[in-house]
């Protein structure tokens, strides 16, 4: 008798979603797997939808070995891509990772809500749901596990919950990324907490990474947000330092690079235009929602995470302030290349990105605008795109240090030599 595949579908078919879908097809400690990819249709999602179906995928990446990996699991069919929630009847285990937004709260809670409902109204038996997706912590304990436990009682069904928040890093080693992590996770109960763990261990290269047990899902939700906040805090703490040296004259790299030095500080970071993307644009905020939705007690404070949210905000203004000065503030008609569009190095992921925000603000100030981005294809509306850096421009500013820009020297070009050029990468 043939042995049934096992099937493991992802809810949510985005940049998240799609590169873990891949990571989970490759691995080598599954048998007869089977990769089930739902979606909830819509013009956006019908084009991604389409795009993989041929071999292609979907989100702009420059990870040769996810693109290649992508195409050979669609030929061979281990991948489903569909819009019917029905299908969650036939996984094992069901990876939830769409969006939890932060811009219209109440809404994305809704719709995050919906969607959790849609998997569990449809799981089968024994199925356990993974939550990837960063929420606010609590709501796995809160507002999830009510839910589940009253769809078990009217189904008459064992249903498993888990949250492991995920850990990836977009760019050239994407896919490699999803593996070689450590990875955190929780459940509602012991069994949860199981089938979790065995499940991290087949996708996860647990020679070199370790998989950490917290104490409930709250800890594992607690845990990624406090990650992103450091990591946003530690991006703002610069911004006052820039302005500091600027007064002085002072080499602010040179001497960020002196601290590198020691291994307790060698994570410093360089000063910018702030942060960009998806995840440390809106999660320092999620422990204030948290205590918003699920304490009585409000009175709980954030200071340095809301503050760091809104000196990365106010950076690309900063180094804006430092182009103006250089041209006594009028910018009318001066050629400015923007070098870098993507919101960090070597993804093509405009979410939030900087370089945009930076892009808005010089429009008001009348300048001729172009912008050279090989991983960007995307159009926009008064900006041009240059296919390579030639020519003469009145301000060069790299934004984003893709590794394609490594050796990449402007002053080779003898007509930029009257060029203006800002480092804000």
């Amino acid at each position: 008798m043939k042995k049934k595949n096992k099937v493991i579908a992802v809810q949510g078919f985005g940049y998240v979603g799609a590169v873990n879908a891949v990571n989970i097809a490759i691995s080598k400690k599954f048998n007869n797997l089977k990769i089930l990819c739902v979606e909830k249709k819509n013009l956006r999602t019908i084009n991604i939808i389409n795009q993989a179906k041929k071999g292609i995928f979907p989100h702009h990446s420059n990870d040769k070995n996810l693109i290649k990996n992508f195409k050979k699991l669609v030929q061979s069919r281990n991948f489903e891509f569909t819009f019917d929630k029905k299908k969650f009847k036939l996984a094992d285990i069901i990876l939830i990772t769409i969006n939890y937004d932060l811009k219209k709260i109440k809404k994305s809670k809704f719709s995050f809500l919906n969607g959790f409902k849609e998997v569990i109204n449809n799981a089968k038996k024994n199925s356990l749901i993974l939550i990837e997706t960063t929420v606010p912590p609590g709501t796995c304990e809160n507002l999830l596990k009510p839910i589940l436990r009253r769809i078990e009682k009217k189904k008459k069904i064992r249903l498993f919950l888990s949250h492991a928040f995920e850990r990836v890093t977009p760019g050239k080693n994407y896919l490699k990324s999803c593996r070689d992590t450590h990875r955190v996770y929780s459940g509602i109960d012991y069994k949860s907490k199981i089938l979790c763990r065995n499940f991290l261990k087949k996708i996860t290269n647990t020679k070199k990474y370790t998989i950490t047990e917290l104490e409930n899902t709250t800890a594992s939700e607690t845990c990624k947000i406090i990650e992103n906040s450091y990591r946003a805090v530690n991006i703002a703490f610069i911004d006052e330092w820039m302005k500091f040296c600027k007064e002085f004259n002072l080499n602010l790299f040179e001497i960020i690079d002196a601290i590198k030095k020691r291994n307790t500080h060698n994570n410093i970071m360089s000063p910018g235009l702030g942060v960009g993307g998806y995840c440390l644009t809106k999660d320092p905020i999620f422990g204030k929602i948290s205590s918003n939705f699920f304490l009585k007690n409000k009175n709980i404070s954030f200071p340095f995470s809301e503050l760091a949210l809104k000196v990365n905000k106010k950076m690309t203004g900063n180094s804006l302030n430092l182009i103006k000065e250089k041209f006594k503030k009028s910018l009318n008609n001066k050629k400015i290349l923007i070098v870098g569009m993507a919101y960090k190095n070597d993804v093509g992921d405009l979410r939030n990105s900087p370089s945009l925000n930076l892009i808005n603000q010089l429009k008001k100030l009348n300048p001729k605008l172009f912008f050279y981005d090989p991983l960007v294809s995307d159009q926009f509306k008064d900006i041009r795109k240059v296919e390579k850096i030639n020519g003469f421009y009145d301000i060069v500013l790299l934004c984003v240090k893709h590794q394609s820009f490594k050796n990449f020297s402007f002053l080779k070009f003898n007509k930029m030599k009257k060029t203006i050029f800002f480092d804000s990468a």
